[in-house]
């Protein structure tokens, strides 16, 4: 394919979900023979250390969002609707940044901004409009113009919008139409692909159930299977739902449960005091059933190390922590709700549970206890799927030809 030029605009300071999937798209497309620029609102954060690492060619403009929390008071309400205001400052600036770096066309990784929506308008080029989060129901995020009014003006712009999932697109089905849109399921870094379980045997002693791995009996003779749930403290993310379980299962008397859960406190005072209160649960649960590993800058090597993850969200709009679980052959259980069930085929590569309900969690993870031999199984049946629907491969191979059908090229 003859090489394109994107210009790419990134939405946040740190590497969440979202920035992950960008800088591995962005650093696949540079690696295809593409140009590529990315703006970003920040300098300083992963972002930016990211997406330089990886050579790509960075302009820290700054712009704010055009949804905001729902939670925040009157004022910063009011202060971040001047904010917007100045938007088309930052509009200008993004559109002589495309003119100059001869963008063919713009790529807004995010619903929750609008503004390279509105350089393309500018530049006349087509845009490809990334909505990888429902704003409301994950993150209580609100237009500031509202839903149906933001809806309008994305529709207006010329090119098309990408959700992650059908459920996200059927959360837009009365303001996006679906001539309007297209799914693209998230791409993995193939760095975060391992396959523990090749022909169904464990590739290791550390993880097989024969050698005698995490899932075999201890002492006591109780089945160890050890559970993983990973994410940033966030009450959407419902870890407290994991620790309540572990806390049902020792006291059926399965003291092999064990569960590390991977992730920290962002600067939110909301959020500290999320972690404060699951601390303060997990200590009433037997010493070393729950473990806190803090921040994980390796999540390949800690996933060598644990046997199922659970996903307890109640509203995700891919599941990338269930894409990467699968990627690295942990079957996953996880929440019946949002994107979740798209990914998860129940019985085969994990299961799913009742959303909210710790004693159906409980119930999920009681079968891989009593029958741990299962962990090998679905653990190769979860890598197989997935390896063919969510590599980073995949879904640059399909943006591509979104861009190249926008192109005509």
């Amino acid at each position: 394919m003859i090489g394109m030029n994107i210009l790419y605009v990134a939405h946040e300071r740190n590497l969440g979900g979202a920035s992950k999937s960008l800088v591995t798209m962005v650093s696949d497309m540079k690696r295809r023979g593409h140009t590529v620029t990315v703006v970003v609102p920040f300098r300083s954060g992963q972002v930016f250390r990211a997406l330089k690492e990886q050579g790509i060619f960075v302009k820290k403009i700054f712009f704010g969002w055009w949804m905001m929390p729902k939670a925040w008071n009157p004022l910063l309400k009011l202060l971040f609707r001047v904010l917007y205001l100045t938007e088309p400052v930052a509009a200008r600036r993004i559109a002589s940044l495309a003119r100059k770096r001869q963008a063919k066309l713009i790529h807004s990784n995010s619903s929750a901004i609008d503004v390279g929506a509105r350089a393309a308008k500018m530049c006349g080029l087509p845009h490809v409009w990334h909505f990888r989060e429902f704003g409301d129901l994950d993150y209580c995020l609100i237009y500031l113009l509202g839903k149906r009014e933001s809806a309008r003006r994305a529709v207006n712009v010329p090119g098309k919008i990408v959700f992650i999932s059908e459920c996200l697109r059927r959360h837009y089905e009365r303001e996006i139409p679906d001539a309007h849109s297209t799914v693209i399921y998230n791409g993995i870094s193939e760095k975060l692909i391992y396959e523990k379980y090749p022909d169904g045997k464990a590739v290791n002693q550390q993880h097989g159930a024969d050698e005698g791995g995490p899932h075999k009996a201890d002492q006591t003779g109780c089945a160890t299977v050890t559970f993983l749930i990973a994410g940033n403290f966030h009450e959407g993310k419902h870890q407290e739902l994991a620790i309540e379980a572990c806390r049902i299962l020792c006291e059926q008397g399965f003291c092999g449960v064990r569960l590390m859960v991977a992730g920290a406190a962002s600067a939110l005072k909301s959020s500290k005091a999320f972690e404060e209160r699951l601390k303060a649960q997990a200590l009433k649960l037997p010493e070393g059933t729950v473990t806190f590993t803090g921040y994980v800058s390796d999540m390949a090597s800690l996933r060598k190390q644990t046997d199922v993850e659970l996903v307890c969200s109640g509203m995700e709009a891919f599941g990338r922590v269930t894409a990467e679980a699968m990627l690295s052959s942990n079957p996953v259980i996880g929440a019946d709700s949002g994107a979740t069930p798209e990914l998860i085929v129940h019985g085969k590569n994990g299961f799913l549970f009742e959303s909210g309900s710790a004693e159906a969690l409980a119930d999920r993870m009681r079968y891989f206890l009593e029958q741990p031999q299962e962990i090998t199984r679905m653990g190769a049946e979860a890598y197989r799927g997935a390896k063919e629907c969510f590599t980073a491969r995949h879904n640059t191979d399909a943006v591509e030809q979104l861009y190249a059908a926008l192109l005509d090229c």
